[in-house]
């Protein structure tokens, strides 16, 4: 490949980069501006009564954030259809009112967290004292909500119309905190940009003089082996599903039955009430999938192409990529019957989708670092095959695939969400799901699991591969 071509790739790669850059900033802004915060709000012990006309509840709450945007109630209506309307009012000390929100009663789920959005966000102070005023129109005894609250033996009280009680309401307040990211983003890529050209001038300049460079070796293995990555992918593939009836179709067809199954077990049984519960768990089964797929047939990557090895010369690390890209076809296809459950289920497209683009290409660089370390490991040590079933089965029940990290003790949590999987499935399921790009810590979280891995299972190939044929 001549330098004229090599400019052209790097000029092609260098538009991709910024216009990649500026589609993440367009999309993810709000959540570059503005962290979210949740309220604390106690586990429902009991109930306060029926919330019907001329009856009120009253409860001093605290701003967990700079800016509110809306309110968590916990409340039942006992398998009733309930119909009248809430009013929900937040006071400040100087007994402005900053927010009228107007609920349909019907609106409100029973025994599980209901969610309302103000109509504009309120500008508060983190531990500003705020008053919560509820009172109803258009509930008669017997057809109106019932209000949960928790706490009892602990401080605080409510009040139930003109009776003062010990508990805490079950209801917390939402909002976010003002964050400055979207400065350092810029600065960051520009930083990331200009490293990335200097190292690519300098190599090209030593190319020019006649030395090896990683530059002019990556674009020298891209110019000679492109045709025959592509065969084994092409191989891999229609051996998979040689003979098989369905062929292709499995790929559509297998995490639609998986999830079936899952969905009837977690959704009926279980009682699960993880909103759009059939797109969260397809979700995590397809991601998880190509994940547990594309490392168990790419770490026998060497191993099963020994005969290839010892008797025809080209970069060992072609075996296990070839391996994990035709695993990212079927994941491609697999996200087909994702994209068909979001439509049945009226899950909107928004525009956060093409997001995935980064999720996955994370997942890519952090499957390949891991499959380049067990291939690595298979070669000196058979059994690792067998080792690794059992470290996927626990790395998936690790991962909030079927259930919802609700269940995680709030200690545990810093620990649990270094667990790489936890991040990609989330990153996704908040673009597809909640339609907004994730904050700023997923971003980083995503990027460096994928280098870290990548740069060590590299590092460790690269290391070991002349000892592989003493092996096979």
């Amino acid at each position: 490949m001549d330098f004229k071509s090599i400019k052209r790739i790097l000029a092609v790669l260098t538009v991709v980069f910024w216009a990649f850059a500026i589609g993440i900033y367009a999309i993810a802004n709000e959540q570059f501006r503005f962290s979210p915060v949740q309220g604390e709000a106690p586990g429902m012990e009991f109930a306060i009564g029926e919330l019907i006309d001329g009856q009120t509840v009253e409860q001093k709450l605290v701003s967990p954030s700079d800016v509110l945007d809306g309110i968590e109630i916990l409340a039942g209506d006992y398998g009733r259809v309930n119909n009248g309307i809430l009013y929900v009012s937040l006071i400040d000390e100087a007994e402005m009112v900053l927010s009228n929100l107007t609920v349909d009663i019907s609106a409100v789920k029973n025994g599980v967290y209901t969610a309302f959005e103000f109509e504009d966000r309120i500008d508060t102070t983190p531990g500003q004292e705020l008053t919560l005023l509820l009172e109803t129109e258009g509930c008669e005894p017997g057809n109106a909500i019932t209000i949960y609250a928790g706490n009892r033996m602990q401080d605080g009280t409510y009040r139930f119309g003109e009776a003062e009680e010990n508990g805490t309401l079950c209801v917390r307040l939402n909002g976010c905190n003002a964050i400055n990211f979207y400065k350092t983003y810029w600065v960051l890529i520009v930083g990331a940009f200009a490293v990335l050209a200097a190292w690519c001038a300098w190599e090209l300049h030593r190319a020019k003089k006649g030395k090896n460079n990683l530059l002019l070796m990556l674009f020298y293995v891209y110019d000679h082996y492109t045709f025959l990555l592509k065969q084994l992918v092409a191989r891999d593939f229609k051996t998979k599903y040689k003979r098989s009836s369905l062929g292709m179709a499995w790929s559509f067809v297998n995490p639609l039955l998986t999830m079936s199954v899952q969905y009837v077990v977690f959704s009926t049984l279980f009682k699960t009430d993880i909103p759009n519960y059939p797109v969260y768990l397809l979700s995590g089964i397809v991601f998880f999938n190509f994940f547990n797929e594309a490392v168990t047939i790419g770490m026998t990557a060497i191993t099963g192409n020994a005969t290839l090895i010892k008797k025809v010369y080209m970069p060992k690390y072609i075996y296990p990529v070839s391996k994990v890209i035709s695993s990212s076809v079927n994941f491609l296809c697999a996200l087909a019957p994702l994209f068909l459950v979001m439509l049945i289920t009226k899950t909107p497209f928004k525009v956060s989708i093409f997001l995935l683009v980064f999720d996955i290409l994370c997942l890519l660089a952090f499957i390949i670092g891991l499959v380049l370390l067990l291939a690595t490991a298979m070669t000196f040590f058979q059994d690792t095959q067998f080792l690794w079933g059992i470290a996927c089965m626990m790395w998936q029940y690790m991962t909030p695939i079927f259930y919802p990290e609700t269940i995680i003790p709030k200690a545990l949590l810093p620990y649990y969400r270094l667990n790489p999987m936890y991040q990609f499935v989330s990153f996704a399921r908040t673009c597809i799901i909640d339609g907004i790009s994730p904050g700023p810590s997923a971003y980083f979280m995503c990027l460096v699991s994928a280098v870290v891995m990548l740069l060590l299972g590299v590092a460790v190939f690269r290391k070991q591969q002349n000892k592989f044929v003493l092996y096979l």
